[in-house]
């Protein structure tokens, strides 16, 4: 008995293959987007996070200077160089502790990873075999 293949089995296998090839294609492109929009996120809350340390770092050396000048003895120059830099360490201090510099509950590519768990869930119950209902195995299926 000769078992080849019909052509339309083939066919349908064919546009099977084409199709799963499609669906990893599309997956690869949004977990592309999906990472490119990550490390921008990433990128803006280093940003925020150096721009605010350096006020911190800045209000530091400005309230130091103010004390030095206050031990010094020159107490009207002293005073508005510690209420400044009092001012940018307090200001950026309450900045870095209200705004989340990490997302809280998000792991990189949650979504990509979602999406292609359910693709592969989904192929792989399109791909198991089924096995009609008998009186041996009816139980199985109700």
């Amino acid at each position: 008995m000769n078992r080849s293949p019909t052509p339309g089995i083939a066919g349908l296998a064919h546009e099977a293959v084409l199709g799963f090839v499609h669906l990893l294609g599309q997956h690869v492109k949004v977990a592309q987007l999906e990472l490119t929009c990550e490390i921008h996120s990433m990128g803006r809350r280093a940003c925020l996070f150096a721009v605010l340390a350096t006020f911190v770092a800045l209000g530091y050396g400005l309230a130091m200077t103010g004390l030095a000048i206050l031990v010094g003895g020159h107490a009207a120059v002293g005073y508005p160089f510690v209420v400044i830099g009092l001012a940018h360490m307090v200001g950026a201090g309450t900045v870095l502790l209200l705004v989340p510099l990490r997302p809280h509950g998000s792991h990189l590519m949650d979504s990509s990873q979602s999406a292609m768990n359910t693709s592969l869930v989904a192929l792989a119950e399109a791909t198991a075999p089924s096995t009609p209902p008998t009186p041996g195995n009816a139980h199985a299926h109700g």
